[in-house]
C-alpha cells in the first residue's frame, strides 16, 4: 500500500510538472496571431440580455487578414468590411452602405484583437484543460484590470490544442453576454483581395459618417 501511495504521487506530480501554464497558453495563442497571414471561419453569434432575458442568434463566414482588414458576410447578403481604419456596412434590405471611421479606443476591437489579441486588455483569472472527444482543450477566464473599468467586464476563451481559440464569451458590466463561436477554422488560406474592397453596385444608398478633415 505504501509503495502504491508513493507511485500515485509520484504520478501526480510528474503530471503537474509538464501541464501547460495559462501564461503560456496564452502566449501561444498571441504566437500564432503574430504568424498568421490570414484566418476565415465560420462563426455564430448569440447575445443574451440577462433582465429581458431576450436572445438574438446570427450565423456567417468571417475572412481577415493580418493588417487588420477583415469581411463579415451573412447568408442574406449583408455584409461588414473594414480595412482596419474605416468600416462598410451594407444593408441588402435597405440597399444601404454607412461608413465610419473605426473609433480608437479600448472598446473598439477588431475582430483580430478580439479573437486573438484579448490578453493584452485584461487579467488571466484562472484556467484550466480537460479532454472533449480525446482531444485537449484549454478553458481560460479573464477579467479587466482593477484600475479600468470597461463595458466589457470578463470573458471566458476555449481554446485549441493548436492555440485556436474557437468559442469566446463576453460579459458587460450588466452581465449581458455575447458568444462567439467558431467553426470550420482555415489558417493562411489567400483570400481575393476583392474581398477586402467595397464595390459600389449601381442604385446603392451611400451615408458616409466619416469625420471630415
Amino acid at each position: 500500500m505504501r509503495n502504491f501511495l508513493i507511485l500515485l504521487l509520484t504520478l501526480s506530480l510528474s503530471q503537474s510538472a509538464f501541464a501547460i501554464s495559462g501564461e503560456k497558453i496564452i502566449s501561444n495563442i498571441k504566437d500564432n496571431y503574430k504568424k498568421m497571414k490570414s484566418f476565415e471561419a465560420d462563426f455564430t453569434q448569440v447575445q443574451i440580455w440577462e433582465l429581458a432575458a431576450e436572445e438574438s442568434r446570427v450565423s456567417g463566414k468571417i475572412y481577415m487578414k493580418n493588417d487588420d482588414s477583415f469581411r463579415v458576410e451573412m447568408p442574406e447578403g449583408d455584409y461588414v468590411l473594414s480595412n482596419g481604419k474605416t468600416v462598410w456596412r451594407y444593408s441588402v434590405e435597405n440597399k444601404q452602405v454607412l461608413i465610419e471611421d473605426i473609433k480608437d479606443s479600448d472598446d473598439a476591437m477588431l475582430p483580430g484583437k478580439l479573437f486573438f489579441d484579448f490578453a493584452d486588455k485584461y487579467d488571466l483569472k484562472d484556467y484550466f484543460e480537460k479532454k472533449d472527444d480525446g482531444k485537449t482543450v484549454y478553458f481560460l477566464e479573464l477579467i479587466s484590470p482593477k484600475d479600468k473599468q470597461r463595458f466589457i467586464d470578463r470573458l471566458k476563451v476555449k481554446v485549441s490544442s493548436d492555440f485556436l481559440p474557437y468559442e469566446i464569451e463576453y460579459f458587460d458590466l450588466d452581465d449581458n453576454k455575447t458568444t462567439f463561436i467558431l467553426d470550420s477554422v482555415r489558417i493562411n488560406i489567400e483570400a481575393a483581395e476583392d474581398k477586402f474592397r467595397f464595390v459600389k453596385n449601381e442604385g446603392t444608398d451611400v451615408i458616409d459618417l466619416r469625420k471630415k478633415k
